[in-house]
């Protein structure tokens, strides 16, 4: 009887075993927090920045505009939250750009959709730098172009991919996406825009106050 009962114990081991496996290979996976922690020595959460020269290109490299600097301002609110909303540009100043070729061109920022919050997407601690992303919503305005005489090519910008280096205290953008004035890309931008695309939008803004941006994952 006794080997009876080991044998029957023995096979709702080799049973069980499996299915116990299963299991646990089911069983949902802890999702990552991450913790976003702004410094901020303004206590109503304000920053300026100031950059170097501005060159657009679009995605086959050629320039489209250099202007000579960006002066924006925004929010960087201190705090601590598990939220990627960390702040916004809320204005940058009228532009003007000269295209390789001589044409004006005009930029300037528009409250039609709001500010252009700033989403964190990822921490590097070893060099204390954030990846951001500036107007990451379908219908988030960064800047709007257009050509000055014959309204040639108009488009905005949005998803612009910035970092962060708290060492400097400098905000680097480096690419972003546009929106053509018409929806179909006619009779704006021929030859040199497409709906969609990503183009080079590299310039580096020096901030102030000197803020802080660090996060953890738990």
């Amino acid at each position: 009887m006794f080997g009876i009962r080991t044998s029957h114990l023995l096979a709702a081991i080799t049973v069980a075993a499996p299915l116990l496996a299963t299991a646990a290979l089911s069983a949902p996976a802890h999702a990552a927090t991450t913790t976003w922690t702004v410094v901020n020595p303004n206590s109503n959460g304000a920053f300026s920045a100031v950059s170097g020269p501005l060159v657009v290109k679009n995605k086959s490299g050629t320039t489209i505009f250099t202007c000579p600097s960006l002066s924006s301002s925004g929010s960087l609110p201190a705090g601590t939250r598990t939220t990627s909303g960390l702040g916004a540009i809320k204005y940058t100043d009228l532009i003007n750009c000269t295209a390789p070729d001589g044409t004006a061109w005009r930029g300037q920022f528009t409250a039609a959709a709001g500010a252009s919050n700033f989403t964190g997407k990822s921490y590097n601690a070893a060099t204390g730098t954030t990846s951001l992303v500036n107007g990451d919503l379908f219908n988030s305005i960064n800047l709007v172009f257009t050509t000055v005489v014959g309204n040639s090519c108009g488009f905005w910008t949005h998803h612009t991919a910035m970092t962060y280096a708290n060492a400097t205290s400098t905000l680097k953008a480096t690419t972003a996406v546009v929106k053509l004035a018409t929806a179909e890309g006619t009779p704006t931008c021929q030859g040199l825009l497409t709906q969609g695309e990503t183009i080079t939008f590299a310039t580096e803004y020096k901030v102030t106050p000197a803020i802080k941006i660090t996060a953890t994952v738990s």
